[in-house]
């Protein structure tokens, strides 16, 4: 009886062994590249944003298009802030210091083109001087927005995430 129970416990042994290293055949993506798909991941849920119409026989209404522009712009920068502090940290020696260097990027960027849209909402239409200044301002926040890639660029500097984006399959379309 005893033998019964031995050859019973390694044959179930067996079959786990056997079903576990099915399980292991699996491809699992390094997890540089699954954190790289994540962040891309963030990207691309978001809205897209409208460009509006503007016209220059209707000042208040073309400053009003370009400040609800600039707060979207803002807003959806946040919002990838908070997703971006949720994933927290890539996977890769220096990956702290990488992170840091991204949300302050970002932050900056954000801030930015939140402090524009702030000068601008404020701006007297029929003042000119006080309108060509905003607009002013308006114009080095979207410079500063359009030269900045984003996170990918900071985090590009490291090789091994430069790969993972490469790699990974929600990156493929430029996503971060």
């Amino acid at each position: 009886m005893v033998r019964r129970v031995i050859a019973g416990a390694v044959l179930a042994g067996t079959a786990a062994l056997a079903v576990a290293g099915c399980g292991s055949e699996e491809k699992k993506e390094p997890p540089e590249v699954a954190w790289a798909g994540k962040l891309c991941g963030i990207s691309a849920q978001l809205p897209s944003m409208k460009v509006p119409e503007l016209r220059a026989a209707d000042a208040l209404t073309s400053k009003k298009s370009l400040v609800k522009l600039l707060a979207d712009v803002s807003q959806r920068m946040r919002t990838f802030e908070t997703e971006m502090q949720k994933l927290g940290a890539p996977p890769v020696e220096g990956g702290e210091k990488l992170y840091k260097d991204a949300m302050t990027n970002l932050m900056q960027t954000r801030s930015t083109v939140s402090t524009a849209s702030l000068r601008l909402e404020k701006a007297d239409v029929k003042n000119e001087k006080s309108l060509q200044k905003a607009v002013a301002q308006m114009g080095d926040a979207f410079g500063k927005f359009q030269t900045y890639q984003g996170p990918e660029q900071d985090f590009g500097k490291n090789a091994e995430l430069k790969a993972a984006f490469a790699k990974a399959p929600s990156c493929k379309d430029g996503a971060a």
